[in-house]
């Protein structure tokens, strides 16, 4: 009867009876579950948005950014308050002259403006006017 059957079919027969089919089995099936568990990227920032220490942990840096923006603007307040008290002491030497210069260009680049401006543009004249004729005596 052997004679008759292909060889597959008696393969097939050993491979079943051999209990090969019950871990084929168990394999298959806990590759299906693993699939099933797998959390996508989506799950994972939903879950971690409706976290209670994700939102304590995001007021803080809430908290923190607010913080360090309002520093920012003190910080920038009080350079503008520098740069005006340099630009408008009295002028005693060339470098100095130089100095409230390069102080009323960095001025008017943080946005001051009005008086600082108008100081500003009468020190450059006062610095080409001293340039070109070569008076650097600034004790009048």
């Amino acid at each position: 009867m052997t004679e008759t059957l292909p060889v597959w079919v008696t393969l097939a027969g050993f491979v079943l009876g051999s209990g090969a089919t019950g871990t084929l089995a168990a394999w298959i099936l806990r590759r299906i579950d693993r699939r099933d568990m797998t959390i996508t990227r989506e799950d994972l920032d939903a879950a971690l948005a409706s976290s209670a220490t994700i939102r304590d942990l995001q007021a803080k840096l809430d908290r923190d950014f607010e913080r360090l923006e309002a520093s920012e603007r003190d910080r920038r307040d009080l350079r503008l308050d520098v740069l005006r008290l340099e630009l408008f002491a009295h002028t005693r030497y060339r470098t100095q002259h130089e100095r409230q210069l390069e102080a009323g260009k960095e001025y008017l680049d943080l946005g001051g403006n009005g008086y600082g401006s108008a100081r500003y543009e009468a020190l450059k004249q006062d610095y080409v006017r001293r340039e070109t004729g070569g008076d650097w005596n600034y004790q009048q």
